[in-house]
């Protein structure tokens, strides 16, 4: 997949998307600028979720689903001929509602996605590792016990370490569905700030 210099990071046309036979998202038409912070706020069932997977083609995992119309990722359609549904994956971070931590050390949770990717040197991963604790605010927490098991923290760090695995390989767009459902306000807040120095980097 090029990148293309464009003044939004997504923007959707005329988007569509049916499981089966029923749509879930009817016509959207969405423009994301680059370096922001964006909301998406609708009542339960609306399609937020699924919108949200057409930004990464994660809803074509779906057996049922099919998409019709345009996302374009920084000028280009991702659902283009040719386009490698892994790769923008990997340029599109998403982060569940649920912390999904895999049952791994905190340190192989962070490392997981650039293992895959091959990069297996012991002093790139600790780059890797510490830059996206970092980034998702929860280093000072954990940096002492990295090789403690990601399922033992608490709901809110298991939200963070989550975050922390989709910074790892450095998205330029990173989508949260409902990141906040089952943490607490504060830890909620401290996410919300997260999300707002990151924008200095990515969408």
């Amino acid at each position: 997949m090029q990148q293309n210099l464009h003044n939004s990071a997504v923007e959707a046309n005329d988007l569509n998307v049916y499981y089966g036979d029923f749509r879930a998202l009817k016509g959207v038409n969405l423009k994301i600028e680059r370096q922001s912070v964006t909301a998406i706020i609708g009542s339960s069932g609306c399609g937020k979720s699924t919108m949200l997977r057409s930004f990464n083609r994660m809803n074509e995992l779906t057996l049922t689903a099919r998409t019709e119309g345009k996302v374009l990722f920084m000028g280009q359609n991702i659902y283009d001929p040719g386009v490698d549904p892994v790769d923008v994956r990997r340029r599109v971070g998403m982060v569940f509602p649920l912390p999904v931590g895999l049952p791994l050390s905190i340190y192989d949770n962070a490392a997981f996605a650039p293992r895959m990717a091959g990069i297996h040197s012991r002093a790139a991963l600790d780059e890797i590792v510490e830059r996206s604790l970092r980034q998702a605010a929860l280093w000072d927490e954990v940096k002492d016990r990295l090789w403690m098991l990601g399922t033992r923290l608490s709901g809110g760090q298991q939200q963070r370490l989550t975050i922390a695995r989709a910074l790892s390989h450095d998205p330029e767009i990173l989508c949260l569905d409902e990141f906040s459902i089952a943490v607490d306000p504060v830890t909620t807040m401290r996410i919300e700030d997260v999300l707002v120095d990151l924008k200095q980097r990515m969408t």
